[in-house]
């Protein structure tokens, strides 16, 4: 496992480097949203639950899922800087929430509290230096890392640097880390551990 440096400081902005991210929401009903952000659409919905539809990810689901579609392009930046080669790159989140802050039932966060990153690189390179210099750097300069640990959320991030990895070896390693049954086998849960 490596450790996660601390976030870095905002530096004294003077906007010649701002980048601005626009998108729009247009609800439509249900606890659903439509989203545009530039040319492309997507949907926003809860489920039935909780008052939605279940016809698309919820917004926190979005979320982990930036998480790791942000950290896969600075660990392709990072290793083009660094002159690595990997072949393949398997990430998986496993995010969780008190749902009472969400429901105001209780005096408790509504966003994530916990936070499992797993980041599985298929690549010939097997010295470790190099490899806590790639990881530390995707750490310090991926901003979704930084806003998850912004936010205070306890965030456990596993590299895993391998020759072979295959597609479901993130999430597998992810869930039995945390006590659950992989998704993609029937192994059986740790011992003591609950889904």
């Amino acid at each position: 496992m490596t450790s996660i440096p601390a976030v870095p400081t905002a530096p004294e902005n003077n906007g010649t480097h701002d980048k601005r991210i626009r998108a729009k929401g247009s609800w439509q009903g249900q606890m659903r949203t439509a989203i545009d952000i530039r040319e492309f659409s997507f949907d926003i919905d809860e489920p039935v639950r909780v008052g939605g539809t279940d016809t698309a990810p919820t917004p926190m689901e979005f979320v982990a899922g930036a998480v790791n579609g942000c950290v896969s392009v600075v660990v392709e930046q990072v290793a083009k800087e660094l002159g690595i080669e990997f072949t393949a790159l398997e990430t998986y989140s496993i995010a969780t929430q008190d749902t009472r802050g969400f429901a105001g039932t209780a005096d408790v966060s509504p966003f994530f509290h916990s936070y499992r990153l797993e980041i599985h690189v298929e690549t010939a390179l097997d010295d470790a230096n190099t490899q806590q210099e790639w990881s530390a750097q995707v750490h310090r300069r991926c901003p979704a890392i930084n806003l998850v640990q912004a936010a205070g959320v306890d965030l456990d991030i596993n590299w895993v640097f391998s020759s072979q990895v295959s597609p479901d070896a993130a999430d597998n390693a992810g869930n039995i880390a945390l006590g659950y049954t992989p998704r993609t086998s029937t192994a059986k849960p740790l011992e003591g551990a609950s889904a």
